[in-house]
């Protein structure tokens, strides 16, 4: 039954991303080039995932027992479940802190901000390490993103309330 229940998700995400393909495949060279770039590979890993799962050799063909191999990543039972849910919520928190934050002041300075807080508050990384990586996050988001790419940014909730409307 594990067999069939894999099979029939590899399948679902092999027509996913095969209709993904064909719908993009229609669009304008220029529209369609991102969309491509990323199915296109994506299709061809699902479609070696099918092979894998609809050739491989049952495990009860090998003589192991269903349990006695975890099939993803191997999981490490020596972190406490509690540190592990105090993790996993800090960076839920991060994560909600850095969305929050770009509500707020917007996403050109959140960035920059909110890598700077990360790095010197939970990666515990030094002052040159935070200065030059909050430094090349700026520079991407400011001079790519903002002065090559022009990627409009919506205003935020400082910028309505002082009024620095762009429009």
């Amino acid at each position: 039954m594990q067999r069939a229940g894999n099979l029939l998700f590899d399948a679902f995400f092999l027509v996913l991303l095969a209709s993904a393909v064909a719908t993009a495949w229609q669009w304008p060279f220029a529209t369609g080039l991102f969309p491509l770039t990323v199915a296109i590979p994506v299709l061809a890993v699902a479609l070696a995932q099918f092979a894998s799962d609809a050739f491989a050799k049952s495990r009860t063909d090998r003589g192991e027992t269903p349990r006695q191999r975890i099939r993803d990543i191997e999981v490490d039972r020596s972190v406490p479940a509690r540190l592990v849910m105090e993790r996993a919520g800090t960076f839920y928190l991060c994560a909600v802190g850095l969305l929050a934050l770009i509500l707020l002041a917007g996403f050109k300075l959140a960035v920059p901000v909110f890598m700077a807080v990360y790095l010197r508050l939970f990666s515990r990384a030094g002052w040159i390490v935070t200065l030059i990586l909050t430094a090349l996050a700026g520079t991407l988001v400011v001079g790519v993103f903002d002065a090559l790419l022009h990627v409009p940014w919506p205003d935020s909730l400082l910028e309505r309330f002082l009024g620095n409307t762009r429009y």
